[in-house]
């Protein structure tokens, strides 16, 4: 009658053992032992370490780098345009310039030529004549023609003069007839002061490096938004700062002078940088200019034409050639947008406790390794435990035991 109750008590007690297992995480609480060491040096390090990780955090990241606002980079739409007027002179003459007689328009919309010195090569006609870029020479005429390429229906390889001939836009010969030889491709280089003369000498813009005086300027209209931290648009005719400058701002900007300027030309950079370090109040952001010089020293030539007919003789056409040097201005929009944000402030926060462990871990480097008294420091942190390895050997001896007599409880019954 006893083996129900002793079943029945087995199977209690195995229940409860399964609970045990199981609760045991539950009612249970973990921690690292805390060791305090009073000793005024280690306190005096540990309060260093701890003010210089808060004051990178506190003094780099947030107030010197503003960790706390979000930043955005954008680019903006902008077009330039150019006001006032100039004066030219002309071998000794002076001449108005206004904006309808300086400014050409280039391929792009962002950009703009000023020409600073140019030659006009007028009445030019299609026919065969000589070009001043293809000399030839020989002792005789065979040997000239062969220095000229021969390249049917433009080029026949033929040395005229110790040039060689082509059709092509021809200059008016002395005669009034075109025959004269053709405009050179950059007659501006070192060299080409016959073929300045020849066309009449060369128009120069004057004063276009003046402080003293309002002459050309820069007028840039331009737009920009921010979409990932405002709604709002910055625009520049709604901003309080002046969006205008004068020629010789932009080379003082650019490092350059006004006879580079006027006599080699060059490509320009401009920017109109907005900064914006608070979005909220975006009425105060305030685009300023920045200008480089791409190539420096290296000068930018360009020519262009004008055609025309004349009423006596409509069936013949004509044009004006232009070959000038001057300033290209590549005119581009920048922004860099900030504005408070909460995730911002949270980064900067977990970045500061993730620095703080630093402190702990130098101060407990430097007591274990430098310091006089570093071997009682690692008495007071390390806590030798008593050595397990001869009783985990008795466990391991009694569980065979228990496996061997229950092995012989079995072959006996």
């Amino acid at each position: 009658m006893s083996a129900p109750p002793a079943r029945s008590g087995g199977l209690l007690s195995a229940l409860n053992g399964c609970w045990n297992t199981v609760s045991t995480p539950v009612r249970t609480y973990s921690t690292n032992k805390e060791v305090k060491l009073l000793d005024r040096k280690l306190g005096i390090l540990y309060f260093m370490i701890t003010t210089l990780v808060l004051a990178y955090v506190f003094g780099v990241r947030f107030f010197l780098d503003k960790g706390y606002n979000a930043v955005e980079r954008s680019n903006g739409v902008v077009g330039i345009q150019l006001t006032g007027r100039g004066y030219t002179k002309t071998n000794g003459i002076v001449a108005p310039a206004d904006i309808a007689s300086l400014v050409q328009i280039g391929p792009e919309g962002d950009s703009l030529f000023l020409p600073t010195r140019w030659i006009t090569w007028p009445d030019q006609r299609r026919g065969n004549c000589t070009s001043p870029d293809e000399p030839c020479s020989g002792p005789n005429a065979a040997a000239a023609d062969a220095d000229c390429a021969r390249s049917p229906p433009l080029a026949a390889g033929k040395c005229e003069g110790s040039l060689c001939e082509r059709y092509q836009w021809c200059e008016p010969g002395d005669d009034g007839k075109y025959m004269g030889p053709t405009a050179p491709k950059d007659p501006f280089a070192p060299g080409g002061e016959a073929a300045i003369a020849r066309a009449g000498g060369e128009t120069v813009l004057q004063e276009l490096g003046a402080i003293d005086k309002p002459g050309l300027m820069v007028v840039l209209m331009a737009a920009i938004d921010f979409p990932r931290l405002s709604d709002a648009q910055l625009q520049t005719e709604e901003s309080k700062s002046r969006v205008r400058w004068t020629m010789a701002q932009v080379l003082q900007r650019a490092g350059m002078t006004e006879e580079q300027a006027t006599t080699m030309g060059g490509v320009l950079s401009v920017v109109l940088q907005w900064n914006c370090p608070n979005l909220w109040a975006s009425g105060d952001c305030l685009p300023s200019l920045q200008v480089t010089q791409l190539a420096p020293e290296v000068p930018f030539y360009r020519q262009w034409a004008n055609y025309y007919r004349r009423a006596a003789d409509p069936a013949i056409e004509y044009r004006e050639l232009h070959q000038a040097r001057g300033l290209r201005l590549l005119v581009t929009s920048k922004g860099i947008g900030e504005q408070i944000d909460l995730e911002m402030i949270m980064l900067q926060i977990f970045v500061m406790l993730a620095l703080m462990p630093i402190a702990s871990i130098l101060a407990d480097t430097i007591m274990q390794n430098f310091f006089a008294e570093r071997r009682h420091y690692r008495e007071y942190k390390t806590e030798l435990s008593p050595d397990f390895s001869d009783v985990r050997a008795k466990v391991e001896q009694l569980e065979k035991q228990s496996q061997s007599r229950h092995f012989k409880q079995m072959e006996y019954a």
